[in-house]
């Protein structure tokens, strides 16, 4: 049934899927959907009455409202009431002699907490109420669905077909809502610098570049060294995304954490799978176990084991993608994370001994990079296996499952014992050629890994969320462009305030419709004079509330290197200085030079120029419209910190 509570909402009964079809409540049920409708589309507000608004509306107000470029619509709204003083003095009090009782466990509790507040805060794509409310409109639209088979008139078969088709608009703007929030959460929590993929290879060097000189002095020519340089230039268009910009990734404990909230989030699936296996295993359906048992074996018999796990997977792929996943599995889904929730979160138990007191420091410092690179490359694979299991990238995912499929087929048709030398000879060389060649040279590890070459160009969160803002950004400046106009500018968010620093709007001066026209503008301050960043359809640059005596920076998107988000150390006068100067930053780097100069594509910054923007209001929404509006293709990095030597990058800062 569907039940009302005291906010007149429509919530889901999922221990009941037979719903009334009368004519009152399916009445009710089409009022609701078309309010959630309008709500979910920002329709509802009187500037925007008119359902069919224009494509120019539709991408202005999809740029401002949008959590996908603008993440604050999202992020920060709490979520939960704070409790009174009474509650938080008892709080205090337990904690306090906890602390003193037990003060290795207090500490791992409060840290447990405070990373489980910070994942449940800026997750909310993910929160039950959202699963809740699209397993509503899912059952909305079912009902309809049944009620339109049923025999009717004429005219009330055209008012179920109306029904039907208001159900679909709204599980479709759930759909969509979803995705803004997958993005805002992406890019706002984990996406902190990104840089340019130059599509042009850098020029080859010298010969000289490739001689050495031996223990006698005597000059000779690196052919190995010169062998690595070509493959690594004649494949620049396709390798040069997974090359990274250090040598050896400097350990961040912030970075590490980004890593394991983002393996809690992607390992939800392979939890799943986990605990599907432990069922089989443990015996709870004896039926389902026995089964299960009688297919190994039947496998083993014909010696066809491998063979079964291909043709597995190549059925739940294609399942996957002609059958989505749908309410009842959601519906499972939520009802098993109820009874896993409390042990999502578990750590590992740490080391017992490990030296004297300060044992700490030092093992940061030797294993710290090490895992944090494993610990980085396995959350991007996990990432790449759920956006190839969702067909993110359709083409890469067709291509891999075509691989399977013949693999499948050499194993079906041919000797069991030729598919297992094949794995052997992947392990050996693995082993012996590719780990050691990702040992000595970091940077290139993930160009010789088979882990890799095996989900190659399937991208990762991240990449997904770029490929996302390319899209919606390009579908806007489609609209933005081809809106007559006498002004030829774009006004983008709330009209300017006398008082008020925080819009984002910006009138420019009257350009022709086919140079440059203004989408957007933030208030910033850019070498102590306080100014507004403005993002056009063809470059970024900075115009001055003063006059100056210089020339501030027009630059254009090709000349971009590199976007890094910034914030100011937290003090005691941090609540001053959000009022003052601000703590958000915004950094980018520019190729003065030209795209194809320097080997910035392999992570040489030489000819870089920085520049830094602080006091940035609406930081992320800048770094997402940029990331967007310029077009170019992006590489996730790790983010630098900034006490960094930027030497270790392969070149260095201006003073």
């Amino acid at each position: 049934m569907l039940h009302h509570g005291p906010s007149d909402e429509v919530r889901p009964d999922t221990s009941d899927p037979d719903i009334a079809t009368n004519k009152h409540t399916l009445q009710r049920v089409r009022e609701k959907v078309k309010t959630a409708a309008k709500r979910a589309l920002n329709i509802d507000s009187p500037e925007h009455g008119d359902v069919d608004k224009t494509p120019y509306a539709a991408a202005v107000e999809e740029l401002n409202d949008s959590p996908a470029f603008n993440t604050s619509k999202l992020l920060n709204k709490s979520r939960i009431e704070s409790s009174g003083v009474p509650e938080k003095v008892i709080a205090f009090l337990q904690g306090t002699v906890n602390a003193v009782i037990d003060p290795k466990e207090a500490i791992k509790f409060r840290a447990t907490r405070k990373t489980a507040g910070k994942i449940a805060k800026s997750h909310p794509y993910l929160s039950r109420q959202a699963d809740m409310d699209f397993l509503q409109a899912h059952d909305d639209l079912a009902q309809a669905q049944d009620t339109q088979s049923s025999n009717v008139g004429e005219a009330g078969s055209a008012q179920r077909n109306e029904d039907v088709d208001d159900c679909e608009e709204h599980v479709q703007a759930l759909e969509n809502k979803r995705h803004n929030m997958r993005v805002a959460w992406i890019t706002s929590r984990h996406v902190q610098r990104a840089r340019v993929v130059d599509p042009l290879p850098p020029p080859f060097p010298d010969d000289s570049f490739f001689e050495e000189k031996d223990d006698s002095g005597f000059s000779a020519f690196n052919w190995g060294k010169w062998i690595i340089y070509k493959l690594l230039i004649g494949s620049h268009h396709f390798t040069a995304q997974y090359i990274d910009d250090f040598e050896e990734l400097p350990f961040d404990i912030d970075t590490m954490r980004r890593y394991a909230e983002r393996f809690i989030v992607v390992s939800a699936p392979l939890q799943t799978f986990v605990l599907d296996v432990r069922r089989i295993y443990t015996w709870e359906d004896p039926m389902r176990t026995g089964k299960w048992m009688a297919l190994y074996f039947f496998c083993w018999y014909i010696s066809h084991i491998m063979t079964f796990i291909y043709g597995y997977i190549i059925c739940c792929l294609v399942m996957n993608y002609y059958c989505p996943m749908s309410p009842a599995v959601l519906r499972a889904e939520i009802e098993r994370s109820i009874d896993r929730g409390a042990t999502a979160l578990k750590a590992g138990e740490m080391m017992d001994q490990h030296g004297s007191k300060d044992w700490l420091a030092p093992l940061i410092d030797q294993l710290g990079p090490i895992f944090q690179v494993y610990a980085g490359d396995f959350v991007n694979t996990l990432e790449s296996i759920n956006n190839f299991y969702h067909f993110r990238s359709p083409s890469a995912s067709f291509a891999l499952l075509f691989l399977l499929g013949t693999v499948f087929l050499i194993c079906a048709i041919g000797d069991s014992k030729f598919a297992m030398k094949v794995i052997w000879l992947i392990i050996g060389m693995t082993f012996f050629v590719c780990w050691p060649i990702s040992s000595l040279y970091p940077r290139y590890r993930l160009l010789v890994s088979p882990l890799k070459w095996l989900f190659w160009d399937i991208p990762t969160h991240a990449e997904w969320s770029f490929q996302y803002l390319h899209e919606r950004c390009a579908v806007a400046r489609e609209a933005i462009l081809s809106k007559p106009s006498d002004n030829n500018y774009v006004r983008t968010g709330a009209e300017p305030s006398n008082d008020s620093d925080s819009e984002s709007f910006y009138s420019s001066h009257s350009v022709p419709i086919d140079e440059e026209i203004d989408i957007m503008s933030f208030s910033c301050v850019y070498l102590h004079v306080p100014g507004r960043f403005i993002i056009s359809t063809t470059a970024i640059r900075f115009v001055s509330s003063t006059p100056l005596s210089y020339e501030s920076f027009h630059k254009p998107y090709s000349s971009l290197v590199e976007i890094s988000k910034r914030q100011s150390r937290s003090s005691i006068l941090s609540p001053l200085a959000k009022i003052t100067t601000g703590m958000d930053k915004l950094e980018l780097w520019f190729n003065d030079a030209g795209a194809s100069a320097g080997m910035h594509g392999m992570g040489d910054m030489g000819n870089a120029t920085p520049v830094l923007l602080e006091n940035m209001r609406d930081r992320d929404k800048a770094f997402n419209s940029v990331i967007g509006f310029s077009g170019l293709r992006w590489q996730h990095l790790q983010k630098e910190r900034q006490t960094l030597d930027i030497k270790q990058r392969g070149g260095s800062k201006p003073p």
